[in-house]
């Protein structure tokens, strides 16, 4: 009994010796900072009813201001499923018919893929045409050459609405849809950011053989993660479409930007023209893009 009543005595010792000590109150600060008590506690969260799921999922909407021509058939983000390009038995009568007219000039499937899109939709080219019309006639030029393309119709301006954004935070809505195209369709051989420049008309075009082209630049963001991958890229590609028509490519820039790049190392920003070109030059410059970057993913 005496070495029990030993053993309760020093017990009560050491616990009053805690007591004036800090030693409690460091054990409760360490329980508190490292959540041990919080995650003893069972918390409700309840949904804010304010947020959009659609919003949230970036879900993608048709951009009725696109002009698309009846025989272009390579594939829209909107409404189709990635592998319906395989397959024309469905097209219309009228599709059909065109594309038996195209068929010379249609090479074998390459295999390849591609997706096109404008950051800045809205830019325009004399007549009103936009890059967004430029970049269908792009995507019909690669199609007819064997190369699969997904355009992306999506209205970026009414999204930048829906999320409260403005203007300048156009590469923050451009950045979800590309990464919902990357989800949807998987990866692509290249992918294209279209845009057009303000440039002084003088600087805009090349005439060849009494034909005028509205002059193009591959533009990099230094500060991605894949600026040296994609100069290197980009420079390959700019000497094989300047190859076809000589002077039709300005110097690839660098700029202290990202320009959503370090998504892929398979990614291009391309300035085509300026306000001050007239839509055909830009036709033009779109039949030697095509043919470039054929030559490009086909190396």
């Amino acid at each position: 009994m005496r070495t029990d009543g030993k053993i309760i005595a020093k017990i009560i010792l050491l616990i009053g010796f805690l007591c004036i000590t800090p030693f409690f109150k460091g054990i409760s600060v360490f329980m508190k900072n490292n959540g041990f008590l919080d995650a003893c506690v069972y918390h409700q969260y309840e949904l804010d009813e304010s947020i959009s799921i659609k919003d949230q999922m970036n879900l993608l909407s048709y951009h009725s201001d696109l002009t698309i021509d009846d025989d272009f058939q390579f594939e829209m983000t909107q409404d189709q499923d990635q592998n319906d390009q395989s397959n024309h038995d469905d097209q219309t009568d009228q599709n059909k018919t065109d594309a038996n007219n195209n068929e010379s000039d249609t090479k074998p499937n390459t295999g390849k893929k591609v997706y096109i899109y404008s950051t800045h939709q809205s830019e325009e080219y004399v007549g009103g045409q936009t890059v967004m019309d430029a970049s269908a006639i792009l995507g019909n030029a690669l199609e007819k050459r064997g190369v699969h393309v997904v355009l992306e119709t999506a209205n970026f301006k009414e999204y930048l609405n829906t999320q409260g954004w403005d203007y300048n935070q156009s590469y923050k809505a451009s950045y979800n849809f590309l990464n919902d195209a990357l989800v949807n369709y998987g990866g692509f051989d290249l992918i294209i950011d279209l845009h057009r420049d303000a440039i002084p008309r003088e600087a805009s075009y090349i005439e060849v053989n009494g034909k005028r082209y509205a002059k193009m630049m591959p533009v990099i963001g230094g500060l991605g993660k894949n600026a040296a991958v994609i100069q290197k890229e980009a420079a390959a590609l700019s000497d094989i479409i300047d190859g076809k028509v000589h002077g039709i490519m300005r110097s690839t820039m660098v700029r202290e930007a990202y320009y959503n790049q370090e998504v892929s190392e398979r990614m291009m920003l391309i300035e085509c023209g300026g306000d001050v070109n007239p839509f055909e030059e830009v036709e033009n410059s779109m039949e030697v893009l095509a043919d470039g970057i054929y030559d490009y993913l086909m190396r």
